[in-house]
């Protein structure tokens, strides 16, 4: 270990950062040193301060907890967690209640019976009422057959979209799409000096048809 005192307040603070974020994404300390292929007795002296941290190593533990690398540098502090956090016997029994009134909503959008929907998945009728009051989990493989046989997306039955796994589901969506894109775009996306044609190009999107023509004919007007 570094006599520096300088090296060992920073080791230290880097420490507690690091165990904050392990802590925060509900992971044990074996997990995280097994991810960055280490002892569990280094990654412990790491959260203590007592061991140094490359930056391979601190961008790998980022990612693998999900947390912002400029957080881990002391740059950026992590967002609030939300004040309302919901049990996970509560946070399913919501769910469970909410995918239940999709799937009534959406059996009688199709003009289906529960009778109908209990005979494509072969269970009984009272098992049908029973999923739509929220009574009972629903499987996912039976809510696949009868999302396809009410003709709807499976993704009609997701989260809501204010709730945490929403957002989460977003977000790694948002992502995936992202990492497609030509390395060019990608590129011009992420460089801060394009953030305003970027603000631009949104605010574009949103105007309605009427809107747009009128903006061009305005600047074709300027042009000519």
């Amino acid at each position: 270990m570094t006599t520096d005192p300088r090296l060992q307040l920073r080791n230290k603070i880097l420490g507690v950062l690091i165990r904050d974020a392990r802590l925060a994404a509900r992971m044990t300390q074996a997990e995280c040193a097994s991810t960055l292929g280490m002892s569990a007795g280094r990654f412990a002296n790491i959260e203590r301060g007592k061991r140094p941290i490359s930056l391979p190593e601190l961008e790998l533990f980022a990612f693998q907890v999900d947390v912002p690398i400029d957080h881990l540098l002391g740059n950026k502090p992590l967002e609030e967690p939300e004040k309302e956090r919901l049990p996970a016997e509560q946070l399913l029994w919501l769910r469970r209640r909410m995918v239940g009134a999709l799937l009534r909503q959406e059996r009688q959008k199709a003009g289906r019976t529960q009778k109908e929907c209990a005979k494509e998945i072969a269970v009984p009728s009272s098992r049908i009422s029973a999923y739509e009051r929220g009574q009972t989990d629903l499987p996912l493989a039976e809510l696949e057959v009868l999302a396809e046989f009410l003709r709807v997306p499976l993704e009609s039955f997701l989260a809501d979209e204010h709730g945490p796994i929403a957002r989460k589901l977003r977000r790694d969506r948002a992502l995936e799409r992202f990492y497609e894109l030509p390395n060019g775009l990608q590129e011009f996306i992420l460089d801060p000096v394009n953030v305003q044609y970027l603000q631009t190009a949104h605010r574009l999107s949103q105007m309605s048809a009427e809107r747009l023509r009128a903006v061009a004919e305005a600047v074709l007007e300027i042009t000519y």
